[in-house]
């Protein structure tokens, strides 16, 4: 089988940001095959939605591989609608043959980094957490994925039942996190992370766009926007005058972020 390794660079074409995305969030799936005279070709295909850290335009990447005969990559190739690629996916071959070993303790390992249950995150975005507590620059060198699970470790750890959402276009919600309190009533947070660079501030749009999925049937007791970055005054001027209640939503800036990463504790 084919193995991802290594980033996928690329610079967003609408406001040139250079970014990046791990090749393991690449599914590549096998999509035809022709028997040749040296065994069959196979074409392996995958591909990926993601959105700029800095503008949040939507980015669509393809990943093709061909492999000719079996074992070798024939050729590789990556597209992308909404930015340019300047640094390839790297693709090794993994023999699949089975090795005997010795009988062993039963242990369990994910199967991949990128994960929806928050209990299999925990053994590795602490140590994140532990780096960007010495040296709050680290906030600006993670993934826009990795902030969404700083975030939901956070909440976690403050005794929250989380769930991490699947990296989608929906909006409004890449953390849900519910509360039950000693008298068993529970309250619903839905938080977006906005992983921005620091001069980048978070729009009324992107807002406005959150209070709508707030206000949908069976939306939360309260939202909340997370952004490495600020609010442009619209924004904060939005919750504060136009939503239905002050309840509804509040905005935490780097500055809340980092207070929240100085205060997380195992």
């Amino acid at each position: 089988m084919w193995q991802l390794s290594g980033n996928v660079d690329f610079n967003c074409t609408k406001c040139g940001t250079p970014n990046f995305v791990p090749s393991s969030w690449f599914d590549l799936e096998p999509i035809s095959g022709t028997e040749r005279g040296m065994g069959p070709e196979t074409y392996y295909f995958g591909e990926l939605e993601v959105d700029c850290d800095n503008c949040e335009s939507n980015i669509s990447i393809e990943l093709h591989v061909v492999e000719y005969p079996q074992g070798v990559l024939n050729n590789l190739s990556m597209n992308a609608t909404g930015a340019t690629i300047t640094q390839v996916a790297e693709v090794e071959f993994v023999d699949e043959s089975p090795i005997w070993l010795p009988p062993a303790k039963q242990i369990y390992v994910p199967e991949s980094r990128l994960i929806t249950d928050i209990s299999e995150i925990q053994n590795t975005i602490p140590q994140l957490i532990n780096l960007i507590q010495e040296d709050s620059s680290h906030i600006y060198r993670i993934t826009t994925r990795e902030f969404e699970e700083i975030v939901a470790e956070i909440f976690r750890a403050q005794g929250y039942k989380v769930t991490l959402t699947k990296r989608t276009r929906d909006g409004g919600k890449d953390v849900i996190a519910i509360h039950r309190n000693v008298l068993g009533l529970e309250t619903c947070y839905f938080i977006e992370c906005k992983r921005h660079a620091l001069d980048s501030k978070v729009d009324v749009g992107i807002v406005r766009e959150v209070y709508g999925v707030h206000s949908t049937r069976n939306g939360p007791n309260k939202s909340v926007i997370a952004t490495t970055s600020t609010f442009t005054p619209d924004a904060i001027r939005y919750v504060n005058d136009e939503v239905r209640s002050r309840w509804d939503m509040e905005l935490k800036d780097i500055q809340d972020v980092l207070q929240w990463i100085r205060n997380y504790k195992l």
